[in-house]
């Protein structure tokens, strides 16, 4: 008999996206079930069989912790009826607030708990989940203690895994050289889209073209107009194309010299292993500047460009690219380092390891 495995996830894109990578890796072998709340939803495909198990988030107000409590109660409450009618074996958080009840009935009834942990620093919820779980599961091996004892992860718990990204991604990997004369910039944003990139990049791109070939691939927020915003750029004979979220992005279009990017921890994950370079603008409000630190991660290894939102400047992306492409040694010198980062990660190698990790365990 199948072992089965109970997947939950909050519900922003972050979330959402690696745990639907996740049930794709485990589905064939194991019996596996989806846990998300009405926002995480909205991300998963209407094929894949889901559970809407929703528990009501309050603002972060010190007067309404007492709500907060009533509503965390409640909603473990459901998850111990819940688990007591249903045999589940292991159970897999990607984080959220709407994990922590589930994963907290899943101690009571002493299910296997592992969690997945895709930033450079531990989230809140996870934090929390740590001390009962079994294991957990990360990209960054610096959150694990070792020398470093103020890392939160005990030793023992701490198992560092390759990215897992959406089958598409491993079929067209760009590892040279656009031989398009005209160089290809994609601005992203990731699931929540990128007011600021909306609002300040454009100028950026048409100052750029001024001097290059430039065809741009931008996100845009909602609320904007693409067709009004595209006249700017037709106005200065700027290829574009531009576009709203859309999930798997890059599977479908990934033949860019550079990205301009938050540092989502899925978005950097799917843009290395493409070795596209690219110039990260963490989005400064993330929690615990998660964010940041994703970026500084790649930036260590000499794969990308930071700039900080709270320090730009009009003019900053210009004079990078503008030096990119006036000399490429320090571009390709980038590319060449995530080529090798990505070197032997298969779907299969990286499915192999996964079938193996959770039949052992």
């Amino acid at each position: 008999m199948k072992n089965k495995i109970l997947i939950t996830t909050g519900g922003s894109g972050g979330h959402v996206i690696p745990a639907l990578n996740l049930y794709n890796h485990l589905k064939n072998e194991f019996d596996v079930y989806l846990y998300t709340d009405v926002r995480g939803a909205k991300y998963i495909p209407k094929e894949i069989r889901k559970t809407i198990f929703e528990v009501k988030k309050v603002p972060e107000k010190k007067y309404l912790f007492p709500i907060k409590i009533i509503f965390l109660f409640y909603a473990f409450i459901k998850s111990l009826i819940h688990f007591k009618g249903n045999k589940i074996d292991i159970i897999i958080s990607t984080g959220g607030y709407m994990s922590l009840p589930i994963v907290m009935a899943a101690k009571i009834f002493n299910k296997k708990i592992i969690l997945f942990e895709p930033n450079s620093i531990i989230g809140r919820s996870n934090k929390f989940l740590l001390r009962f779980a079994y294991q957990i599961l990360c990209y960054d091996k610096s959150i694990i203690q070792s020398n470093n004892k103020k890392s939160i992860v005990p030793s023992y718990k701490g198992v560092v895994i390759d990215p897992i990204l959406n089958n598409c991604f491993y079929s067209n990997q760009n590892t040279g050289e656009n031989k398009d004369d005209k160089f290809k910039i994609l601005i992203m944003g990731g699931s929540q889209a990128s007011l600021f990139f909306s609002k300040h990049l454009k100028s950026e791109i048409i100052q750029l073209s001024k001097k290059y070939k430039i065809e741009v691939t931008q996100q845009l927020s909602s609320g904007f107009d693409i067709e009004s915003y595209k006249k700017e750029y037709n106005e200065n004979n700027i290829k574009n194309n531009l576009f709203f979220f859309e999930e798997n992005f890059l599977c479908k279009k990934n033949n860019f010299d550079i990205a301009i990017t938050r540092a989502g921890a899925s978005s950097l994950a799917e843009l290395a292993h493409l070795n596209i370079p690219f110039i990260s603008i963490p989005f400064p409000h993330a929690t615990d500047n998660h964010q940041f630190l994703n970026a500084k991660r790649y930036f260590d290894l000499n794969c990308c460009w930071i700039l900080e939102e709270k320090n730009f400047n009009s003019g900053d992306i210009y004079e990078i690219i503008n030096q990119i492409i006036a000399d490429k040694n320090e571009y390709f010198e980038k590319k060449n380092n995530l080529i090798k980062l990505n070197e032997n990660k298969t779907w299969k190698n990286i499915n192999q390891k996964f079938i193996k990790y959770f039949n052992e365990n």
